[in-house]
Protein backbone atom coordinates (compact mmCIF):
# COMPACT_ATOMS: atom_id res chain seq x y z
CA UNK A 1 0.00 0.00 0.00
CA UNK A 2 3.03 1.97 0.19
CA UNK A 3 2.89 3.04 -3.31
CA UNK A 4 -0.50 3.33 -3.53
CA UNK A 5 -1.89 7.17 -4.39
CA UNK A 6 -5.24 8.75 -4.57
CA UNK A 7 -5.17 11.62 -6.65
CA UNK A 8 -8.47 12.80 -5.99
CA UNK A 9 -7.91 13.30 -2.75
CA UNK A 10 -6.10 16.78 -2.19
CA UNK A 11 -7.24 17.87 0.96
CA UNK A 12 -8.71 16.27 4.06
CA UNK A 13 -10.40 17.94 7.07
CA UNK A 14 -10.30 15.72 10.41
CA UNK A 15 -12.30 16.35 13.42
CA UNK A 16 -11.22 15.75 17.08
CA UNK A 17 -11.95 16.28 20.21
CA UNK A 18 -9.19 14.60 21.95
CA UNK A 19 -10.93 11.49 23.10
CA UNK A 20 -10.08 8.56 22.15
CA UNK A 21 -13.01 7.83 20.15
CA UNK A 22 -11.06 9.68 17.60
CA UNK A 23 -8.28 7.69 17.98
CA UNK A 24 -9.41 5.85 14.73
CA UNK A 25 -9.89 8.97 12.80
CA UNK A 26 -6.34 10.59 13.47
CA UNK A 27 -5.34 6.79 12.54
CA UNK A 28 -6.78 7.25 9.22
CA UNK A 29 -5.87 10.47 8.47
CA UNK A 30 -2.14 9.23 8.66
CA UNK A 31 -2.51 6.59 6.69
CA UNK A 32 -4.60 8.40 3.68
CA UNK A 33 -1.74 11.70 4.00
CA UNK A 34 0.65 9.12 3.33
CA UNK A 35 -1.17 7.53 0.85
CA UNK A 36 -1.96 10.92 -1.14
CA UNK A 37 -0.65 14.22 -1.80
CA UNK A 38 -3.69 15.74 0.07
CA UNK A 39 -3.16 18.91 2.54
CA UNK A 40 -4.36 16.88 6.24
CA UNK A 41 -5.94 19.49 8.67
CA UNK A 42 -6.56 18.54 12.10
CA UNK A 43 -9.76 20.51 13.46
CA UNK A 44 -10.14 21.09 17.43
CA UNK A 45 -13.47 22.23 18.07
CA UNK A 46 -14.36 24.25 21.19
CA UNK A 47 -18.18 24.73 21.86
CA UNK A 48 -18.55 28.10 23.90
CA UNK A 49 -22.48 27.80 24.96
CA UNK A 50 -21.74 24.39 26.67
CA UNK A 51 -18.96 25.72 28.43
CA UNK A 52 -20.35 29.18 29.84
CA UNK A 53 -24.15 28.76 29.01
CA UNK A 54 -25.42 32.33 29.31
CA UNK A 55 -22.82 33.73 30.64
CA UNK A 56 -20.79 35.70 28.67
CA UNK A 57 -17.62 34.31 27.48
CA UNK A 58 -14.27 34.91 29.92
CA UNK A 59 -11.24 35.50 27.53
CA UNK A 60 -8.55 33.98 29.28
CA UNK A 61 -10.79 30.98 29.71
CA UNK A 62 -11.41 30.39 25.90
CA UNK A 63 -7.65 31.13 25.46
CA UNK A 64 -6.85 28.44 28.09
CA UNK A 65 -8.48 25.67 26.26
CA UNK A 66 -7.47 26.62 22.92
CA UNK A 67 -4.09 25.68 24.08
CA UNK A 68 -5.13 22.96 25.70
CA UNK A 69 -6.59 21.67 22.46
CA UNK A 70 -3.28 23.17 20.10
CA UNK A 71 -1.71 20.71 22.80
CA UNK A 72 -3.64 17.44 21.95
CA UNK A 73 -3.03 18.37 18.37
CA UNK A 74 0.41 18.86 18.60
CA UNK A 75 0.93 15.06 20.01
CA UNK A 76 -0.96 13.77 17.19
CA UNK A 77 1.37 16.23 14.63
CA UNK A 78 4.27 13.99 16.55
CA UNK A 79 2.34 10.86 16.06
CA UNK A 80 2.15 11.56 12.55
CA UNK A 81 5.64 12.78 11.77
CA UNK A 82 7.12 9.42 13.44
CA UNK A 83 5.18 7.82 10.65
CA UNK A 84 6.41 9.90 7.54
CA UNK A 85 3.27 12.39 7.95
CA UNK A 86 2.29 15.85 7.93
CA UNK A 87 -0.57 17.37 9.24
CA UNK A 88 -1.84 20.99 10.22
CA UNK A 89 -3.86 21.87 12.52
CA UNK A 90 -6.74 24.77 13.32
CA UNK A 91 -8.25 25.22 16.54
CA UNK A 92 -12.03 26.77 15.82
CA UNK A 93 -14.77 27.66 18.65
CA UNK A 94 -18.20 27.15 17.69
CA UNK A 95 -22.29 27.68 18.60
CA UNK A 96 -22.18 24.05 18.11
CA UNK A 97 -19.40 21.61 17.51
CA UNK A 98 -21.38 20.31 14.35
CA UNK A 99 -22.15 23.94 12.66
CA UNK A 100 -18.24 25.30 13.55
CA UNK A 101 -17.14 21.76 11.78
CA UNK A 102 -19.84 22.39 8.92
CA UNK A 103 -18.59 26.21 8.82
CA UNK A 104 -14.91 24.62 8.61
CA UNK A 105 -15.72 22.61 5.94
CA UNK A 106 -17.34 25.00 3.58
CA UNK A 107 -14.67 27.50 4.01
CA UNK A 108 -11.92 24.84 3.02
CA UNK A 109 -13.50 22.71 0.37
CA UNK A 110 -11.89 19.41 1.70
CA UNK A 111 -12.88 16.34 -0.29
CA UNK A 112 -13.47 14.22 2.39
CA UNK A 113 -14.58 15.19 6.18
CA UNK A 114 -13.15 12.58 8.56
CA UNK A 115 -14.46 11.79 12.34
CA UNK A 116 -14.25 9.26 14.79
CA UNK A 117 -16.66 6.75 16.33
CA UNK A 118 -17.00 5.15 19.58
CA UNK A 119 -16.31 1.17 20.56
CA UNK A 120 -17.68 -1.68 18.69
CA UNK A 121 -19.75 -2.67 22.03
CA UNK A 122 -22.86 -1.62 24.04
CA UNK A 123 -24.65 1.48 23.70
CA UNK A 124 -21.78 3.59 22.19
CA UNK A 125 -22.45 1.36 19.13
CA UNK A 126 -26.32 1.49 19.11
CA UNK A 127 -25.93 5.76 20.37
CA UNK A 128 -23.64 7.22 17.66
CA UNK A 129 -22.79 11.09 18.56
CA UNK A 130 -25.24 13.57 17.54
CA UNK A 131 -22.50 15.58 16.17
CA UNK A 132 -21.60 12.84 13.47
CA UNK A 133 -25.32 12.28 12.96
CA UNK A 134 -25.41 16.37 11.95
CA UNK A 135 -22.56 15.91 9.95
CA UNK A 136 -23.03 13.08 7.59
CA UNK A 137 -26.97 14.85 7.51
CA UNK A 138 -25.59 17.98 6.44
CA UNK A 139 -22.08 18.11 4.68
CA UNK A 140 -21.26 18.99 1.59
CA UNK A 141 -18.52 16.60 0.91
CA UNK A 142 -18.11 12.65 1.92
CA UNK A 143 -17.60 11.95 5.58
CA UNK A 144 -15.60 8.85 6.34
CA UNK A 145 -16.44 7.58 9.93
CA UNK A 146 -13.73 5.21 11.27
CA UNK A 147 -14.47 3.26 14.80
CA UNK A 148 -12.48 4.04 17.50
CA UNK A 149 -10.41 0.45 17.53
CA UNK A 150 -10.66 -0.03 13.30
CA UNK A 151 -7.74 0.50 10.91
CA UNK A 152 -8.09 1.86 7.31
CA UNK A 153 -7.84 0.06 4.69
CA UNK A 154 -8.54 -0.76 1.07
CA UNK A 155 -8.18 -4.13 0.01
CA UNK A 156 -11.43 -4.84 -0.26
CA UNK A 157 -14.29 -2.81 -0.34
CA UNK A 158 -18.35 -2.86 0.14
CA UNK A 159 -20.12 -0.70 -1.85
CA UNK A 160 -24.04 -0.81 -1.43
CA UNK A 161 -26.29 0.72 -4.07
CA UNK A 162 -29.66 1.29 -3.84
CA UNK A 163 -29.86 2.03 -7.95
CA UNK A 164 -30.65 5.98 -7.16
CA UNK A 165 -28.30 8.90 -8.39
CA UNK A 166 -26.64 8.78 -4.41
CA UNK A 167 -25.86 5.10 -4.99
CA UNK A 168 -24.53 6.22 -8.11
CA UNK A 169 -22.33 8.89 -6.36
CA UNK A 170 -20.77 5.97 -4.04
CA UNK A 171 -20.26 3.68 -7.24
CA UNK A 172 -18.29 6.48 -8.34
CA UNK A 173 -16.00 6.80 -5.12
CA UNK A 174 -15.77 3.52 -5.07
CA UNK A 175 -14.35 3.33 -8.30
CA UNK A 176 -11.70 5.89 -7.74
CA UNK A 177 -10.52 3.56 -4.65
CA UNK A 178 -10.42 0.31 -6.12
CA UNK A 179 -8.68 1.57 -9.40
CA UNK A 180 -5.45 2.79 -7.54
CA UNK A 181 -5.69 0.02 -4.50
CA UNK A 182 -6.43 -2.84 -7.02
CA UNK A 183 -9.19 -3.39 -4.26
CA UNK A 184 -11.65 -6.79 -4.40
CA UNK A 185 -15.08 -5.00 -4.61
CA UNK A 186 -18.06 -6.26 -3.41
CA UNK A 187 -21.24 -4.60 -4.61
CA UNK A 188 -24.84 -5.45 -2.92
CA UNK A 189 -28.15 -3.80 -3.66
CA UNK A 190 -30.90 -4.87 -1.54
CA UNK A 191 -34.52 -5.76 -1.94
CA UNK A 192 -37.50 -5.30 0.27
CA UNK A 193 -39.18 -7.88 -0.73
CA UNK A 194 -39.24 -10.10 -3.88
CA UNK A 195 -41.58 -7.64 -6.01
CA UNK A 196 -38.17 -5.51 -5.96
CA UNK A 197 -35.37 -7.89 -6.95
CA UNK A 198 -35.95 -6.97 -10.44
CA UNK A 199 -34.81 -3.22 -9.81
CA UNK A 200 -31.68 -4.79 -7.72
CA UNK A 201 -30.44 -6.93 -10.53
CA UNK A 202 -30.60 -4.29 -13.12
CA UNK A 203 -28.75 -2.16 -10.93
CA UNK A 204 -26.04 -4.78 -10.26
CA UNK A 205 -25.76 -5.48 -14.39
CA UNK A 206 -24.98 -1.99 -14.41
CA UNK A 207 -22.08 -2.69 -12.02
CA UNK A 208 -20.69 -5.09 -13.10
CA UNK A 209 -20.35 -3.37 -17.11
CA UNK A 210 -18.87 -1.02 -15.11
CA UNK A 211 -16.40 -2.42 -13.19
CA UNK A 212 -15.57 -4.57 -16.59
CA UNK A 213 -14.70 -1.62 -18.48
CA UNK A 214 -12.95 0.02 -15.68
CA UNK A 215 -10.75 -3.09 -15.14
CA UNK A 216 -12.25 -3.84 -10.88
CA UNK A 217 -12.66 -7.44 -9.50
CA UNK A 218 -16.19 -7.32 -8.57
CA UNK A 219 -18.57 -9.16 -6.67
CA UNK A 220 -22.39 -8.95 -6.90
CA UNK A 221 -25.33 -10.26 -4.69
CA UNK A 222 -28.78 -9.01 -4.59
CA UNK A 223 -30.17 -9.28 -1.38
CA UNK A 224 -33.06 -9.28 0.25
CA UNK A 225 -34.38 -7.61 3.42
CA UNK A 226 -34.40 -4.42 5.34
CA UNK A 227 -32.00 -2.51 4.06
CA UNK A 228 -29.58 -1.75 6.56
CA UNK A 229 -29.68 -4.92 7.93
CA UNK A 230 -28.82 -6.58 5.24
CA UNK A 231 -25.78 -4.25 4.83
CA UNK A 232 -24.89 -4.23 8.26
CA UNK A 233 -24.41 -8.16 8.33
CA UNK A 234 -23.06 -8.39 4.26
CA UNK A 235 -19.95 -5.89 5.73
CA UNK A 236 -19.60 -8.41 8.22
CA UNK A 237 -19.62 -11.40 7.03
CA UNK A 238 -17.32 -10.32 3.76
CA UNK A 239 -15.16 -9.01 6.60
CA UNK A 240 -14.20 -5.74 4.45
CA UNK A 241 -11.96 -3.09 5.11
CA UNK A 242 -14.05 -0.08 4.22
CA UNK A 243 -17.85 0.22 3.38
CA UNK A 244 -19.27 2.98 1.27
CA UNK A 245 -22.62 3.98 0.82
CA UNK A 246 -24.89 6.99 -0.83
CA UNK A 247 -26.54 9.36 1.82
CA UNK A 248 -30.21 11.03 0.60
CA UNK A 249 -29.42 13.79 3.06
CA UNK A 250 -32.74 13.63 4.16
CA UNK A 251 -33.47 16.02 6.97
CA UNK A 252 -36.83 16.91 9.37
CA UNK A 253 -38.92 14.55 11.64
CA UNK A 254 -38.58 11.20 9.79
CA UNK A 255 -35.06 11.37 9.73
CA UNK A 256 -35.08 12.13 13.43
CA UNK A 257 -37.07 9.41 14.34
CA UNK A 258 -35.93 6.72 12.46
CA UNK A 259 -32.38 7.16 11.35
CA UNK A 260 -31.23 7.09 7.51
CA UNK A 261 -30.06 3.74 6.23
CA UNK A 262 -26.84 5.44 6.43
CA UNK A 263 -26.83 6.83 9.81
CA UNK A 264 -27.88 3.14 11.35
CA UNK A 265 -25.21 1.52 9.24
CA UNK A 266 -22.30 3.84 10.24
CA UNK A 267 -23.04 3.58 14.08
CA UNK A 268 -23.13 -0.01 13.74
CA UNK A 269 -20.29 -1.78 11.90
CA UNK A 270 -17.26 -2.61 12.37
CA UNK A 271 -15.13 -0.96 9.45
CA UNK A 272 -14.71 2.37 8.38
CA UNK A 273 -17.68 3.92 6.53
CA UNK A 274 -17.24 6.54 3.52
CA UNK A 275 -20.38 8.23 3.12
CA UNK A 276 -20.86 9.94 0.16
CA UNK A 277 -22.71 12.76 -0.81
CA UNK A 278 -24.11 13.73 -3.71
CA UNK A 279 -22.44 16.78 -5.97
CA UNK A 280 -24.52 20.28 -5.20
CA UNK A 281 -24.81 20.21 -9.14
CA UNK A 282 -25.77 16.87 -9.57
CA UNK A 283 -28.82 17.43 -6.66
CA UNK A 284 -29.84 21.11 -8.22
Amino acid sequence: MAHVVFPHLKKLLVCTDGSPASEGAVNAAIKLETLTAARVCLLGVINSPEIFGNIPEIPEVVAALQEQALQRLEEYQKRAASAGATLQTAVVTGVTVADAILDEAAARKPDWLIMGRKGHTGLDRLLMGSVTKQVIGRSPCPVLVVPREAALDFKKILIAHDGSVFGEAAWRQTILLAEKADAEVIAVSVARDKSRQADCQITLQHLEASAERHGIRLQAFCLEGRPFEQIIRAAGDERVDLLVLGSHGRSGLARLLMGSVAERVTATVNSPVLVVKLPKEAAA
